[in-house]
């Protein structure tokens, strides 16, 4: 009978760890400023769990094991022998472990593609709009083109993800980098995720927007809130983002922006005299789909 009964306990306590082990799937914690000792403590300060920590600068990976000597936060715990010195500081167990070899070459792969990249794994290429191979038409539309015509945006996102336009923009070494990273049928660290190539379009009169290049797609993907004029100010996509102050500084040409704002929906109020002058500033305010620009003209 005792036999059967420790029989039974061997498998229940076999059952809860197994059950235990499966619900610590590791949280991966990348530090590139970590050493080991910064490993495990921004193990320890995520709370009870298993982590996989990685620095990809330094292709260095640890895994670690947080639990708690007394079980009252929740979360894994550890049993402590009668008698243990320790055991009167009820404060975290952890356990330096060995991460899945898996996890590993995920951060070989990575750091390789973070060398190649120029120390990011997104890397931002700068493309003149007239490497996209785009019909005459297109090529000489800009940033306000771009947000209100979906089709437009199509023709660059199409192209930009192409592998010819790829293979003419990115690098052998980052291409070959990346395409390695996420053949991995593992993700660990996430870095198959994060890996990504930013290509930003610059238009013929010096506006552009960013396109986020994932060679798992066929195409790319723009940015939200990307558009820019060719000083950097923000070009609304829409009516919500008629809010704040754009000015001529940097030579930024704002006859362009007063009509773009006219056309999303804001009602523009002219200060100054109009004729002969240029504009110097546009503020606009507002809540919601009314939005009032004010638009500062100044003489030549």
């Amino acid at each position: 009978m005792l036999k059967k009964l420790c029989v039974g306990l061997a498998i229940a306590v076999g059952a809860s760890m197994s059950i235990g082990e499966a619900a610590a799937a590791p949280t991966a914690i990348r530090c590139d400023t970590c050493d080991e000792g910064g490993f495990r403590a921004e193990a320890v300060s995520r709370g009870a769990g298993v982590y996989i920590t990685y620095n990809l600068a330094n292709n260095t990976v640890s895994q670690y094991y947080v639990g708690s000597s007394s079980g009252g936060g929740g979360g894994p715990t550890v049993p402590r022998r009668a008698g243990d010195a320790s055991t009167a500081a009820a404060g975290p167990v952890v356990l330096r472990q060995t991460p899945p070899a898996a996890a590993i070459e995920e951060v070989r792969r990575g750091n390789r593609a973070y060398v190649e990249g120029g120390m990011t794994i997104r890397p931002t290429y700068v493309v003149p709009v007239n490497q996209l191979g785009l019909n005459a038409d297109a090529a000489q539309k800009t940033a306000y083109d771009y947000v209100r015509d979906a089709n437009l945006r199509a023709m660059v996102e199409s192209s930009t993800g192409s592998i010819d336009t790829i293979t003419k923009v990115v690098g052998a070494g980052f291409l070959n980098a990346v395409s390695d990273l996420i053949q991995m049928a593992s993700n660990y660290t996430g870095l198959r995720d994060q890996a990504r190539m930013m290509f930003r379009i610059v238009f013929q009169d010096g506006s552009y927007v960013t396109v986020i290049v994932n060679l798992e797609n066929q195409n790319g993907n723009t940015e939200p809130g990307s558009a820019r004029t060719p000083a950097g100010q923000l070009v609304p996509s829409d009516i919500q983002d008629v809010q704040g102050d754009w000015t001529n500084l940097g030579g930024e040409d704002l006859g362009r922006m007063n009509g773009h704002m006219a056309n999303l929906g804001a009602t523009m109020v002219p200060l100054g005299k109009i004729s002969g002058s240029v504009i110097k500033g546009i503020s606009c305010s507002g809540s919601s789909g009314s939005k009032i620009c004010h638009v500062q003209y100044m003489a030549r």
